[in-house]
């Protein structure tokens, strides 16, 4: 009963609310960093590092509030930068590979392939045909 009392008092919504738009914040500024620093940092503990907060706290507040952890959150920001440089067509395949911090083209194709069901030639290929 006293729980029931407490959740119920505007106090106790506006402490909810205070703490839920933290956490919001947070993650803005955690997806400020990646998109700043994903194609140096990939690894998820150093966004935590940055941000002064457990790499447990990000991934609970990202599931939370966006449905992603951490890990997903980058591998997401690295698919929308291969997508939009393979459509793009400047640069090749190899260099795209290795801009984004790829290990080699094998690796970037089964990256790339895994979320599309796509090669990134072809997907280029089809970026051609488009325009």
């Amino acid at each position: 009963m006293t729980q029931e009392l407490v959740k119920e008092t505007p106090v106790a919504d506006w402490a909810q609310r205070g703490y839920v738009l933290d956490e919001i914040k947070l993650l803005f500024r955690l997806q400020r960093l990646i998109e700043t620093d994903f194609r140096k940092c990939k690894y998820r503990e150093y966004y935590a590092a940055l941000m002064g907060t457990s790499l447990y706290q990000l991934d609970k507040m990202g599931k939370a509030h966006l449905g992603m952890t951490v890990y997903q959150m980058i591998q997401d920001r690295l698919f929308q930068e291969a997508l939009k440089l393979l459509r793009d067509g400047k640069d090749s395949v190899k260099e795209i590979t290795f801009e984004l911090g790829f290990r080699d083209q094998a690796y970037f194709a089964r990256f790339i392939k895994r979320r599309t069901r796509l090669s990134p030639m072809e997907i280029r290929n089809l970026a051609g045909t488009e325009g």
